[in-house]
């Protein structure tokens, strides 16, 4: 069906007094830079209205605007004149409805942001009453989001030959061909699958900010995405950049570079510009915690009782009375009404945490805690998406430390969404930097961490704790067992001049896979049938400086072999959850490199999910 355009409808021509006009109800556009409506009234003072606003009638002479609304507003605030040419068209809301999708789709100026959003209203208009798109969603974003996700996942489901029920069938017979025509016709034609994945992420996933810098600056999806990124990293060169409309780059003089608006900068320049910032906050940030002094025993225990450590447990690691624990409860909660309140003035959570000396974590722990898990992933502007692949270079700095292959804090996330509900129990075996017991904090999960260094001054909620190869004992007392465990160990070799001595990254590969058949059985015997393990790490091939063809598979460790083990040890594995590594990280002469010597170089991590097999017969020592 082709996209209507306002030239099938007949007009009629006047002008109206502008204040016997209403507003359109199928106004869905969110925010008008007001920059641009004050330029636009200065456009109509001098050259006069070049195209009418359209209108339709209504009872008591009165008229209801179909489309022009930056028009009409522009003339309201920005000009004196008191009457405006407007095309009047008697039509029902449904036309009246297209007619606005299609003038605002066919706009030349139109932003990226302003693109999707006229797609949007006009998949909304075409979908008309159908009962079951309209139970979609409130607004034709929802509807939208709601119909093509449902779309694409019974489309993936038939390309992996899963069983898929008769009502998506029908769904999918009913829908598919009626949304390929919708795109089909639309002045730029594009598939729905791709509008979905790469156009539509720009509305769910980047923050309402961020989407009105896009469009007051007719940033195209590329650069917005690098825009949203700045605005990750540092909140105050997000305002100056998108205030100023330029980047402040320099020469190698240290001088301003002749200045561009911001749509002149590539996506790239953008990102840059955004990495560069982050690496200096991350080298203040080490800084700052490398001279961080010792936090103060209320905020310990406050870490502590919030990832639902037992006091007991708590008195033993900082060598205090219980008694001493319970005095300081009312002091935290006091502590957690000022966070509230400070945070609804507009106090940032990182002046918060420096403010009062506590980690980041605890503070949004206390922010978040009645928020759902939904509600945590948007305010800390993080997508939710199951189709998600999760990168190690985007590394949330907020959680964990400096650690050597540090896992982002979003998959950690993703993987307590998906599988875990708000205070379940998580065992962090191998905690490392911290990301996990971190990202508990947040989202109010319990979590009992362990590891071989002793970081009470810092980490009091992570305990020292040896696994021994020759005598595995379990950390947890007994009865206490345990819903997710996200195990993380060092990976073999690849890392091991990072870790220290004798860890097992430094094992022989006979030595390496032993460990992990005990630790896999020992981990079975404690855990209850509900239990389940998220096991991440990664293939270990001879690939550094290796053509591809010559590899030698007798060398390696396989995701394949971990499953094998981790099946032989009385393990179901439900899902294979991909988490890789992207090029992003070599340089456009290191891949062409690559490419010479017909080297791979990059290897996926994943994460296996599994839980005890109830069939299998003891774990095999």
């Amino acid at each position: 069906m082709p996209i209507t355009d306002h030239k099938n409808y007949s007009f009629s021509f006047n002008m109206i007094d502008i204040k016997k006009i209403d507003p359109s109800p199928f106004q869905h556009r969110k925010y008008f830079d007001e920059e641009r409506l004050r330029e636009l009234g200065a456009s109509i003072l001098k050259d006069g209205l070049i195209e009418p606003i359209i209108v339709r009638p209504q009872k008591k002479g009165r008229f209801q605007l179909i489309a022009g609304e930056r028009r009409l507003r522009a003339v309201k605030k920005y000009t004196a004149m008191t009457m405006i040419q407007s095309k009047i068209a008697d039509v029902d809301d449904l036309q009246a409805r297209r007619i606005s999708a299609a003038e605002n789709f066919l706009r030349q100026d139109l932003s990226a942001i302003e693109s999707i959003e006229a797609t949007i209203e006009i998949i909304d208009v075409e979908m008309g009453k159908d009962p079951w798109y309209l139970t979609a969603g409130k607004t034709p974003l929802e509807r939208v989001y709601k119909l093509l996700s449902k779309l694409d996942s019974i489309r993936r489901s038939k390309e992996r030959g899963s069983v898929v029920l008769e009502a998506d069938k029908g769904l999918s017979n009913k829908y598919v061909g009626q949304v390929e025509s919708i795109f089909k016709n639309l002045p730029k034609p594009l598939q729905w699958q791709s509008f979905l994945m790469h156009d539509l992420i720009l509305l769910t996933d980047i923050p309402l900010n961020v989407q009105k810098a896009s469009v007051k600056h007719s940033l195209n999806k590329a650069q917005t995405k690098a825009l949203a990124k700045l605005e990750k990293v540092s909140d105050s060169a997000f305002h100056d950049v998108t205030q100023k409309g330029s980047l402040p780059l320099k020469d190698q003089n240290n001088h301003l570079l002749a200045k561009l608006e911001l749509n002149e900068f590539s996506a790239r320049e953008i990102q840059a510009f955004a990495e560069d910032i982050e690496k200096t906050n991350l080298k203040n940030q080490q800084k700052i915690d490398t001279a961080q002094h010792e936090f103060s025993t209320q905020i310990k225990i406050a870490v502590m009782t919030r990832l639902g450590i037992p006091l007991v447990r708590i008195a033993q690691r900082l060598n205090i009375h219980r008694e001493t624990i319970s005095k300081y409860t009312p002091k935290n909660q006091e502590l957690f009404k000022t966070f509230h309140q400070e945070f609804k003035s507009g106090i940032s959570i990182p002046d918060m945490a420096q403010k009062y000396s506590a980690p980041k974590p605890l503070v949004w722990s206390v922010i978040l805690e009645e928020k759902t898990d939904q509600e945590c992933f948007k305010a800390l502007n993080w997508g939710l998406r199951a189709w998600d692949n999760w990168y190690f270079n985007d590394v949330d700095h907020r959680f964990g430390d400096p650690w050597p292959g540090r896992i982002p804090a979003q998959l950690v996330a993703h993987t307590l969404f998906y599988f875990t509900k708000k205070n379940d129990l998580v065992l962090d075996p191998m905690a490392g930097g911290g990301v996990v017991a971190d990202t508990c904090l947040a989202f109010n999960r319990r979590c009992w961490s362990f590891d071989l260094l002793d970081r009470v001054k810092t980490r009091p909620e992570i305990e020292p704790f040896l696994w021994d190869p020759e005598n595995l004992a379990w950390p947890l007392p007994s009865g206490k067992k345990p819903d997710l465990i996200f195990f993380d160990p060092p990976y073999f070799k690849k890392m091991a001049a990072h870790y220290m001595k004798g860890s097992i990254s430094d094992f022989s590969k006979p030595q390496y896979l032993s460990f992990f058949r005990n630790i896999f059985s020992l981990m079975r015997e404690q855990s209850k049938p509900s239990t389940l393990m998220a096991f991440l790490n990664a293939d270990f091939r001879d690939f550094q400086g290796i053509p591809a063809v010559d590899e030698n598979p007798d060398n390696a460790i396989l995701m394949f072999t971990y499953a094998k083990l981790l099946e032989t040890c009385g393990w179901k594995i439900t899902h294979l959850l991909d988490c890789p590594l992207s090029t992003e990280r070599f340089t456009g002469n290191m891949v062409n490199r690559m490419h010479e010597k017909r080297t791979l170089g990059i290897v996926r991590r994943t994460l296996i999910i599994g839980k005890p097999d109830i069939l299998h017969n003891d774990a095999m020592p």
